[in-house]
């Protein structure tokens, strides 16, 4: 398999001989006004430009997997993008009408069963995208749902990948890896917080207990340097994993990089 880092939690995966883009969003630097309610009220994003044109990050893609609708993993900019004839995944039957509204046509639902695509499958997992209690309300206040999806690729003659998610470290998560046992996983690991939220996504210590429970899993961390509500930034996890002596473990790659595993 190949990981491509693009931006944020968009990723490029090649995988079972087929092309996923994984959370598009293609905003230009700064196009969105400050997240409410976090710890950095006027910092307007995404705070960095995508590292390639959007017909580069298209080329060759087979599909692509909205892990849920939030604006930093499908954006406006995106939907103008990616032809309306694409095979685009999402997690249940509201986000497929949602994106059925904005004119795809292409639509299925990942499914906890499986579903095929090519020579691939595609098993749908569950998240916490923050505690229900501490997040919901502020998920209301702005008008974005809470629930979210990983997904699970397995292909013959592939290692087993497991894409977390925006999700904290929970039992859904210790879950997908008893079930599945994945060789290498990516979370987004930007530790995004709201003003009393605590953290949404995972950071250092969602890492530190996913590696505690499954150290021989190799860990690519996402979703980093470009949501202002971020608490956790490629230098500072970085530190924190030399620290505790994790850097061949957890793979923290820039934006544009590729990774082959």
């Amino acid at each position: 398999m190949n990981i491509q880092q693009i931006r944020n939690a968009t990723v490029k995966i090649t995988y079972g001989g087929s092309v996923f883009l994984i959370d598009p969003m293609f905003a230009p630097k700064d196009a969105y006004p400050p997240i409410p309610m976090c710890f950095t009220p006027d910092r307007r994003w995404p705070m960095v430009d995508l590292p390639m044109s959007e017909k580069e990050i298209l080329q060759d893609v087979d599909a692509v997997i909205m892990t849920h609708y939030h604006i930093d993993h499908f954006d406006e900019f995106a939907m103008k993008a990616i032809s309306k004839d694409m095979k685009i995944f999402v997690q249940d039957e509201e986000d497929r009408k949602t994106l059925e509204g904005f004119g795809f046509l292409n639509l299925e639902i990942l499914k906890e069963e499986g579903v095929s695509f090519g020579n691939v499958e595609l098993y749908k997992t569950n998240c916490i995208h923050g505690e229900r209690e501490k997040t919901i309300p502020y998920f209301e206040k702005v008008g974005i749902r809470h629930e979210a999806m990983g997904v699970v690729f397995k292909s013959e003659g592939e290692k087993t990948l497991y894409l977390a998610g925006d999700t904290i470290w929970c039992d859904f998560v210790k879950e997908a890896i008893d079930k599945f046992s994945p060789e290498v996983v990516v979370v987004n690991a930007a530790d995004a917080q709201l003003e009393t939220s605590g953290s949404i996504i995972m950071g250092t210590k969602d890492i530190q207990s996913l590696h505690d429970y499954a150290p021989s899993m190799k860990i690519v961390a996402s979703h980093m340097d470009t949501v202002g509500h971020a608490t956790l930034d490629r230098c500072g996890l970085r530190k924190y994993l030399k620290e505790h002596n994790l850097e061949d473990t957890v793979l923290v790659p820039e934006d544009g990089e590729n990774i082959g595993i």
